[in-house]
């Protein structure tokens, strides 16, 4: 009665299991992610308290609370796609359970059943009486096979019953399990939104505080667009050059090391390492001013906040052609890699020279940190002339 049964709940666990498994490979993607965000925000708060110690607002401290809110969100989404899986491995759970329950109640009836049927067979005779009242020698032999075969089959339903009396245990356990977990994530997740509250308000009250100074932020906007106007004429000449030079390479020698160096550098789109730590503080292309709401930046790199003393690494081998000195932007070197070319600046010390060769990870210079506090690389990549969005070659993080 219970065989297909049995089968079917076979394969029920079986798909419960494979349906978890899946769902766990998804739950530890979203553990990993979570952790590697709060990693991001415990950093820039690091770099956030760095900058605070002044006094007044800055651009800074709003990038730095606007890119942590960012994250922040990130968090609390992952924390309810686990809460949301934890929610159908329960209900998937306490659907096993309950037809286990049927099961084990449908074992125990048929066992029960067996043994009264057994009983009525011998017509409430005990054992010995019941084999020694057979009235030939062939009824007690068909007699003990009957109750040899009646011990089997008792044995087997004792087995089938505590077997599954364990596995309904393992469920019940781990619906209690899931249930526990689901409570720390919900709990985490009020501690998460009342965080995000929380530096949402600072942010208001930070902006507020900027808006008031709208004067002085145009005036240094403006002062910050020559600087940039400046720094892209000089790099932009520095490279026209550059690739003027390499298309009159005398030497086929040269030209073959430059197209391996600019193949490998290709080759590793997307796997080049960040040229310091810290968050995206003013992306490529354009975007809004944070302040300025009806102002647009169109910024030709990106701008890195890190913290005081950080300092930019190159982020392939190469070799060093220009190192410049820009007001507003402080030094800036430019490295050759084949043709491709990386540029670092917001510099206040520089460590390289021109010619020198670097690799991948090798210290370029100290990056200069402003009189709000703030701390920022500014980093460009091109190809030949043309330049590209640095964010879409390197590792992503």
């Amino acid at each position: 009665m219970y065989g297909n049964k049995h089968i079917y709940f076979l394969f029920l666990l079986i798909f419960v299991a494979f349906n978890s498994f899946g769902q766990q490979k998804t739950k530890t993607q979203l553990q990993k992610e979570r952790n590697e965000s709060l990693k991001k925000i415990e950093l820039a708060s690091q770099t956030l308290k760095q900058t605070s110690t002044k006094k007044k607002a800055s651009v800074g401290q709003l990038n730095a609370l606007k890119y942590q809110i960012s994250i922040r969100q990130n968090v609390i989404k992952s924390i309810e796609e686990e809460i949301n899986l934890l929610t159908a491995e329960i209900e998937d759970n306490l659907s096993v359970v309950a037809s286990l329950e049927d099961d084990l109640a449908g074992l125990k009836r048929e066992y029960s059943a067996m043994v009264y049927a057994a009983y009525k067979a011998r017509n409430g005779q005990d054992k010995l009486t019941f084999l020694f009242s057979s009235e030939s020698f062939n009824q007690l032999l068909r007699r003990m096979a009957y109750m040899k075969q009646y011990a089997k089959a008792r044995q087997k339903q004792v087995k089938q019953i505590l077997a599954m009396q364990q596995t309904l245990l393992d469920e019940n356990t781990s619906v209690e399990i899931k249930k526990n977990d689901k409570r720390l994530l919900l709990n985490n997740q009020i501690s998460e939104k009342t965080a995000l509250a929380s530096m949402r308000k600072e942010q208001e009250a930070i902006l507020t505080d900027l808006q008031k100074e709208e004067k002085l932020i145009k005036k240094d906007l403006a002062r910050k667009r020559a600087s940039l106007k400046v720094l892209d004429k000089t790099i932009s000449d520095l490279i026209k050059r550059e690739v003027e030079e390499a298309a009159k390479a005398a030497s086929l020698t040269e030209t073959k090391a430059v197209a391996i160096l600019s193949k490998d550098f290709s080759e590793n789109k997307l796997k080049l390492p960040w040229p310091t730590t810290g968050f995206v503080s003013q992306k490529f292309g354009l975007s809004r001013h944070p302040v300025l709401k009806l102002v647009e930046i169109n910024s030709r790199g990106i701008k890195i906040q890190t913290s005081p003393t950080a300092d930019a690494t190159s982020v392939f081998k190469g070799e060093v052609r220009s190192v410049v000195l820009i007001p507003g932007f402080g030094k800036a070197v430019l490295v050759k890699h084949g043709d491709y070319f990386t540029l670092y600046a917001k510099l206040s010390e520089v460590y390289v020279q021109k010619g020198q060769t670097v690799n991948v990870g090798d210290k370029i210079g100290k990056i200069f940190t402003e009189n709000d506090g703030i701390t920022e690389l500014y980093f460009e990549l091109w190809h030949d002339v043309k330049q590209l969005n640095p964010e879409g070659w390197l590792i992503k993080i």
